[in-house]
């Protein structure tokens, strides 16, 4: 994952307008076409049916002139409240990590997608919004499936350790890795880590009185 520098301030919201959604798809689309990981499509977006689901929440980072910077989506696992689905098991489901992790309760960040190279801040902001929603909803554990050669990125800035070997994911043609660590794991590995600490706690702010209205 590279870095550039471009000077913009930001924000992180949850997608929930039909043209916050609109962003959301055309930015996931020219992300994977930039790489070929997708097939054209005539409308140039991008959607799956996990983005109709109660356990869904996609997130779009826009500028201060609501330019789309970077998106992600975080489906909850939460088998108490109904919510048993998440990409993850479509890749990883007979793997004894995730069954293990399945039995319990995670948050899955997917479909990561940056309109230019990745930012330092604008990636850490994401984390902590996934951070804030594990929070929300109690979640046992953070799980992702980055590309191979974004995987120690995770485990290097957020404590994330490697859990299966790499898989192809779903709806896409590259190979991605399985990744987790407990709720509580990485509140202790970034507790130090002002910028994550930071975002996390803005996130949490947002997220509870947004979920809870």
């Amino acid at each position: 994952m590279t870095h550039t520098h471009t000077s913009y301030t930001s924000s992180c919201k949850l997608a929930e307008s039909p043209k916050d959604r609109e962003q959301v798809f055309r930015l996931r689309y020219s992300c994977y076409r930039r790489k070929q990981s997708i097939p054209e499509q005539d409308t140039e977006a991008f959607s799956d049916n996990y983005d109709s689901l109660p356990n869904s929440f996609s997130f779009l980072v826009r500028t201060d002139t609501e330019d789309p910077l970077a998106t992600v989506r975080i489906n909850v696992v939460r088998p108490d409240f109904g919510w048993y689905d998440s990409p993850v098991s479509h890749v990883y489901g007979d793997h004894p990590a995730y069954e293990e992790i399945a039995r319990q309760s995670f948050v899955e960040a997917n479909r990561l997608c940056f309109a230019e190279q990745a930012r330092r801040d604008v990636f850490v902001g994401l984390v902590g919004h996934m951070a804030a929603l594990a929070d929300v909803f109690q979640a046992d554990w953070l799980v992702a499936c980055p590309r191979v050669e974004h995987a120690k990125v995770y485990q290097h800035m957020f404590g994330f350790k490697p859990l299966a070997e790499p898989r192809q994911y779903f709806g896409v043609s590259f190979q991605t890795q399985l990744l987790g660590i407990r709720r509580e794991e990485i509140a202790e590995h970034v507790r130090n880590v002002k910028p994550l600490h930071e975002a996390w706690q803005r996130a949490l702010i947002y997220l509870s009185a947004k979920l809870s209205s």
